[in-house]
């Protein structure tokens, strides 16, 4: 069996880890990459100088579990706002030569559920004013299936999933 990248992308507070959390949970042989401790620094700014390193981390660790032989689906969440969408252009780039199928997905949900997500993160308002003003426009041109989380549990957006990417 050909292994499988799920990727889901969408803007802040979408539900993007807790839809991953779940899945491998659900899903014997996954391994989930989360973005957020691979791109770390003090003060965190996404640079010509950061930018590199932060696309060779996630590069590097997906690749390790798609070659890993225990793990037939790697879990990927990551925002492409900003900067972050041509990190994530080198990280397919960098992943060409290894075998997977790629199963992208665009998460949205209507902006009052999206505030209301972001406040029980415990996010600040001003970073929910700009992710609203921000984050939610960056995503108005991905091309992938979109998926709207807005009346959907955890579980059922994960069931959801889980059914486009079946083999």
């Amino acid at each position: 069996m050909r292994k499988r990248l799920i990727f889901l992308c969408g803007p802040n507070g979408v539900g993007k880890t807790a839809l991953c959390r779940e899945i491998l949970r659900r899903t014997p042989g996954s391994a989930y990459v989360d973005s957020d401790p691979l791109r770390q620094t003090n003060p965190f700014v996404l640079s010509d100088e950061t930018g590199p390193a932060i696309q060779k981390n996630l590069s590097c660790v997906l690749t390790n579990y798609l070659q890993c032989p225990a793990v037939d689906t790697v879990l990927f969440s990551y925002g492409l706002h900003g900067r972050r969408r041509e990190i994530f252009e080198g990280v397919l780039e960098d992943l060409a030569g290894q075998s997977y199928r790629f199963f992208p997905f665009l998460l949205t949900c209507g902006e009052a559920e999206n505030v209301r997500r972001m406040r029980l993160d415990g996010r600040d308002e001003a970073r929910i004013e700009r992710a609203l003003r921000v984050s939610r426009a960056a995503y108005d041109d991905v091309p992938y299936p979109k998926i709207d989380v807005t009346h959907l549990s955890v579980p059922e957006g994960a069931a959801l999933i889980l059914t486009r990417c079946a083999l």
